[in-house]
């Protein structure tokens, strides 16, 4: 989140603050899920629905893991891709002022292309989370059968993650697949209004928030039996 004195001033700046910003938002979807989903479980048990099971030891952190990813990466989809692709910019691009547009053309990339750009986001995103040494139910891993997990590609996306925070100048696969490039906003909607800017600031610390104390309540549960993803 950045602020009037410190706002980010290159393109590779704007970039890298975008897509802080960005996952700033997710977290907010993530944790706004968390709740939804745990809200429901509580009501149901209150009705003495038999299925509800609110116990920690039978997959209740999976569950709740496994809504916030689903909400989360619907979110990416959206705000990354169809939005990106129609408007020209997620929130996080809109808030410091940059604009994804067609490589060749400077033309927004229409729903379809930004639908692409968003979902190797997402894809790339849950391979990233199977790498982590904490077996997290992802979506892929979790609507997909055990033959089609492919864990070494989780630790490709990883290279390729560390690659791009260490050169952040480099296009990310995203852009290079839906032949976008981002580039400087210009004229009077190339910024958040303050209001929104509030908005915005508002769900990122909530989502920050909710995010961490779930991420500190999985890892606490799963800590005896951390282990690494099998490569095959």
């Amino acid at each position: 989140m950045s602020t009037e004195a410190e706002a980010p001033t290159t393109l590779t700046e704007k970039r890298q603050d975008a897509f802080f910003n960005d996952a700033l938002l997710f977290s907010a979807a993530f944790t706004g899920a968390v709740v939804v989903y745990a809200a429901l479980l509580v009501v149901g048990r209150l009705l003495g629905l038999e299925d509800v099971e609110l116990s920690w030891s039978d997959g209740l952190p999976d569950h709740l893991l496994v809504a916030g990813l689903v909400a989360g990466e619907l979110f990416l989809l959206w705000n990354n891709g169809l939005r990106a692709g129609r408007r020209g910019h997620s929130i996080g691009m809109h808030r410091v002022g940059v604009r994804v547009v067609d490589r060749e053309s400077g033309a927004l990339l229409g729903a379809g292309r930004g639908l692409v750009r968003g979902l190797v986001q997402v894809v790339l995103l849950d391979l990233l989370l199977t790498a982590l040494p904490f077996g997290l139910p992802t979506v892929l891993r979790t609507a997909t059968p055990d033959a089609w997990h492919v864990g070494i590609l989780a630790y490709v996306v990883l290279a390729v993650a560390v690659v791009l925070l260490v050169v952040p100048s480099l296009p990310n696969p995203a852009d290079l697949l839906a032949r976008s490039r981002v580039v400087k906003a210009t004229g009077e909607d190339a910024l958040l209004t303050p209001k929104r800017r509030t908005v915005v600031t508002v769900l990122e610390v909530a989502g920050v928030v909710g995010l961490v104390a779930v991420a500190a309540s999985y890892v606490w549960f799963v800590w005896p039996v951390l282990h690494a993803p099998s490569l095959w």
